[in-house]
């Protein structure tokens, strides 16, 4: 579904974290914010925007 909506599948990530699990939530959230920006910008934001 993502393909046909113009998105790259690497830009969701589905990760169970528990609440006491705060370092694994850091480090998930610090690599989806690294892949996110090598990705660059949202391509529907662009597509809006043009």
């Amino acid at each position: 579904m993502l393909k046909e909506l113009g998105i790259e599948e690497e830009r969701v990530r589905l990760e169970w974290i528990s609440g006491s699990e705060g370092k694994k939530f850091a480090e998930v959230i610090t690599e989806m914010d690294a892949k996110i920006r090598q990705l660059g910008p949202n391509p529907l934001k662009e597509a809006k925007n043009g």
